[in-house]
């Protein structure tokens, strides 16, 4: 865990709340490999697997910056990022898949009681839709989506509407996070979360945000189970 986490507040499970993309559901990989291929067909041979890390949970300014230096006029980035949008939905919906401890995490949350919530950036009809196909929804009591606040992550936006409408203190919240961006919304919502990277490691920044960083949700069963034996302090290190 993060220096000085477990310092200061003691904390109930209530409420414990994850991302969608790249947390329960393995998006990012297909859309990485989406990318590569879209610019491969667009001739951009610079572009690799890596080249992926740098937009990948990013604002949408900072990925037409990057964008608009790599692919060197051989086509505009508003019509990559269409080809690669098209492409990537078409093969999501033969190659979705749940990620490692997913099931069972969410068996052990509604094993104990606690309520179980969503918090993605992704459209209400996509995020429904993926998460009824993999047979997920009904693990959750409340799902807010990117298109039903103003402003997406890194703002807190989604999560404060799920503490506001599950009417649960932050401190008896935790939140599942898998990328930088997500680490950054819980945080600045002030609600307590747990990294699981999936592309992009975790840097100092997120070390010192987070509860704790994880490999996958397998690892999140024992430290939900010893937050309901004996509770957990932490402390906001920023």
């Amino acid at each position: 865990m993060a220096d000085g986490i477990l310092r200061g507040k003691n904390m109930s499970l209530e409420l414990v709340i994850f991302d969608v993309d790249g947390l329960l559901l393995n998006t990012e990989r297909v859309w990485q490999d989406v990318w590569c291929d879209v610019a491969e067909s667009y001739g951009i041979s610079e572009w690799t697997q890596e080249s992926f890390l740098h937009v990948v949970g990013r604002t949408g300014i900072a990925v037409r910056e990057f964008l608009n230096i790599v692919l060197q006029g051989k086509c505009s980035t508003e019509e990559f990022l269409e080809t690669a949008r098209q492409t990537g939905l078409k093969r999501l919906e033969s190659q979705l898949e749940v990620k490692t401890g997913v099931y069972e995490i969410l068996d052990y949350i509604k094993m104990t009681g606690i309520r179980c919530a969503v918090a993605t950036s992704t459209s209400r009809v996509l995020t429904e839709e993926r998460l009824r196909k993999l047979h997920l929804i009904q693990y959750f009591d409340y799902i807010c989506c990117g298109d039903e606040v103003k402003h997406t992550k890194p703002s807190p936006d989604v999560y404060l509407n799920v503490i506001d409408t599950m009417n649960v203190c932050k401190d008896n919240a935790l939140v599942f996070e898998d990328s930088a961006v997500g680490v950054q919304a819980a945080w600045s919502a002030g609600i307590p979360v747990v990294m699981v990277p999936d592309l992009v490691q975790a840097t100092e920044i997120q070390q010192r945000q987070t509860v704790k960083i994880i490999s996958s949700l397998h690892e999140g069963i024992p430290l939900l189970d010893e937050i309901q034996k004996d509770g957990m302090k932490y402390e906001r290190c920023i």
